[in-house]
């Protein structure tokens, strides 16, 4: 059975048992071997514990993680509750991201994301589903890139993407690291070149973000 099949049998069996509120659960695969995990918040220990027994029963479930909350919930809290496995569904359902890293909070439609993720791309990424599901009304995104940023990988970057006169020396860029933050200096020969380098460092994995301090030189190209 597909990971997606697999995903779509177990939401149908918590669907139909009565005393689960499938719409607060989020349901992710692991692997190909049938683990699986239950993520979300419920209302109650004995929702947590069906959720738990059911997901275990359906085939092709081999270990199922216990990754809900519980929380007691008035008609706003169980809106939130709705809205926290919408946005677990939709990271999930991407490809680009390890939804499993990520935790999501709900407050009043107001969403958190915390973690880790393995780029600044994916940490945008992220935020950018989280806002695109209905019932969310903000996104504040507490997401940490857990790569380390080497000076070295940003400058071999930098001379690649800017080319020749990187090689020939016409163009100098210092690179500085700090963190996950990455200062550009120096100088190129034309905007183009300036761009190209900002790029580069901008793609280079665990870079949150790039402070352009690059000057444009006369007389050269």
């Amino acid at each position: 059975m597909s990971d997606t099949a697999l995903q779509r049998a177990v939401m149908e069996a918590l669907a139909d048992n009565p005393h689960v509120r499938a719409d607060e659960i989020a349901v992710e695969t692991i692997d190909d071997r049938g683990d699986i995990t239950l993520r979300g918040t419920v209302g109650s220990v004995v929702q947590q514990a069906e959720a738990m027994r059911t997901a275990a029963g359906v085939p092709g479930v081999r270990h199922v993680e216990d990754g809900l909350g519980v929380r007691l919930m008035g008609v706003d809290g169980r809106a939130d509750a709705d809205t926290e496995a919408a946005v677990l569904d939709a990271l999930g359902a991407d490809d680009g991201i390890h939804a499993g890293e990520i935790e999501v909070e709900v407050r009043d439609g107001a969403v958190a994301l915390s973690g880790l993720v393995e780029v600044a791309a994916q940490r945008d990424r992220a935020e950018r589903i989280a806002l695109g599901v209905p019932g969310v009304a903000s996104v504040t995104n507490r997401l940490r890139v857990w790569l380390t940023v080497s000076a070295d990988d940003v400058a071999e970057r930098v001379t690649d993407a800017i080319g020749r006169d990187a090689i020939l020396g016409r163009d100098a860029v210092t690179v500085r690291v700090t963190g996950n933050d990455v200062a550009l200096s120096g100088s190129v020969g034309s905007p183009a070149h300036r761009d190209a380098a900002v790029a580069a460092a901008e793609a280079t994995p665990g870079v949150v973000r790039v402070h352009d301090q690059i000057t444009v030189g006369d007389g050269v190209c």
